[in-house]
């Protein structure tokens, strides 16, 4: 006979087939750690799963008609999932009954399109998003704080207020009712962004300064941007308002070049976000390289600008040499990313390159050509979900680091 399920049980009403039954189950578990079932009609023909983004198989520890035991394998990507029972014919359904926590930093970077978001869950459980995407993206970024969170949401950043990066988060703050500044706005214990100096005249700016979560503060260059729980997570502000520590870089003066950049560490990785941090290209401002004799190598970058030509800089990729390289972007995208020269530059260091979107792939009138991607590259992902974890270990897209 099994010992007492743990405390911990989902109850929840159960889809039946035959005879078989799911009636509850362990809410949270981390990879490698066990299930306690209850319901009826379990045999050894029965066999359980975890269905998300993808079906996970676990193997059964003990069995008895009404109970089981089940391991989840320690590949299992965190989320939330339904739980499945199978027996031949007849199947039973928990949905949304189990949470699968890593135990470590869980990075994920979102499949918005063509734009930016990114949501940080610290091993306490406690989120942060930094950007949000387009206002398209807007039920994406929702679900990804429903599914991977838990619905928990401690902190924002913006990096700056371009539209793909902005609309998303705008979309979440302002709640259901879809008005901002309304009772149901989501209002984040922390807010911070980059300097509003009013230049930004468009609708989703004037409804970000409608919300209940406005005014968001302005960090400085080496403030920590504390996740509650969190212990062992470093969350640094390395670069605002052109500024990465020594005054703001000669001419860093438009959205892009302000842009506020984040420098994530935890069991001794460190991963590089940095909105549309600008490194030269096109006349832009190479803040990049000035950031990059700042912080040093790091071990995950995620390139700026979507891979952009004024992104990437040479000098600041030669000074970070990251084991893995991350890209979000759109498929087929108006603007013609990622550029030519910057995956080149990417690829040059060896790492591999894992992108959301596949690029240019049947656009290629309007660009230069179809996205040549090297070798080492996975495009067409979708969210890329990177875990950090205490003993220093790490993995990217299931891959290790």
């Amino acid at each position: 006979m099994l010992r007492s399920l743990a405390v911990a049980l989902v109850a929840l009403g159960a889809l039946t087939a035959c005879g078989l039954r799911l009636d509850a189950v362990t809410a949270e578990v981390a990879p490698g750690g066990t299930l306690d079932i209850s319901g009826g009609g379990f045999s050894e023909r029965t066999q359980f799963s975890l269905v998300g983004g993808a079906e996970v198989s676990l193997t059964l520890v003990e069995l008895a008609a009404d109970a089981a035991r089940a391991q989840v394998p320690a590949a299992a990507p965190a989320g939330l999932y339904d739980l499945r029972a199978v027996a031949g014919s007849a199947e039973a359904v928990l949905p949304e009954a189990v949470q699968v926590v890593s135990g470590g930093l869980d990075v994920h970077f979102l499949d918005v399109g063509q734009g930016d978001a990114t949501l940080v869950v610290a091993p306490g459980g406690a989120a942060l998003l930094i950007d949000g995407g387009p206002r398209s993206a807007g039920t994406v970024v929702k679900e990804a704080v429903r599914t991977l969170a838990r619905g928990r949401l401690d902190a924002v950043v913006l990096s700056h207020t371009d539209a793909d990066h902005l609309g998303g988060l705008v979309e979440l703050l302002q709640g259901d009712d879809g008005t901002p500044g309304t009772d149901d706005d989501l209002v984040p214990a922390l807010r911070l962004g980059g300097v509003d100096d009013g230049s930004c005249t468009t609708q989703v700016c004037q409804d970000l300064r409608a919300l209940r979560a406005w005014p968001f503060a302005v960090p400085d260059v080496g403030e920590g941007v504390t996740l509650p729980g969190a212990d062992g997570v470093a969350v640094d502000v390395v670069a605002v308002d052109g500024d990465v520590g020594n005054g703001r870089v000669a001419g860093a003066d438009d959205d892009n070049e302000r842009s506020v950049a984040l420098l994530l560490s935890f069991g001794g990785n460190r991963v590089l976000v940095a909105g549309d941090l600008t490194g030269g290209g096109l006349g832009e401002a190479d803040v990049e390289s000035e950031l990059a004799a700042r912080t040093g190598p790091i071990d995950v970058l995620r390139a700026s600008h979507h891979g952009s030509a004024t992104s990437s800089a040479a000098a600041a990729i030669a000074l970070w040499q990251p084991r893995a390289v991350v890209l979000s972007l759109g498929t087929d995208n108006s603007y013609c990313h990622p550029a030519e020269a910057v995956i080149s530059r990417l690829a040059g260091i060896g790492a591999p390159l894992f992108a959301t979107g596949e690029g240019i792939v049947t656009d290629v009138a309007s660009c230069t050509g179809a996205t040549a991607w090297p070798a080492q590259a996975r495009a067409g992902l979708g969210t890329v979900s990177m875990t950090l974890r205490a003993d220093g270990s790490a993995t990217v897209a299931g891959e290790p680091l």
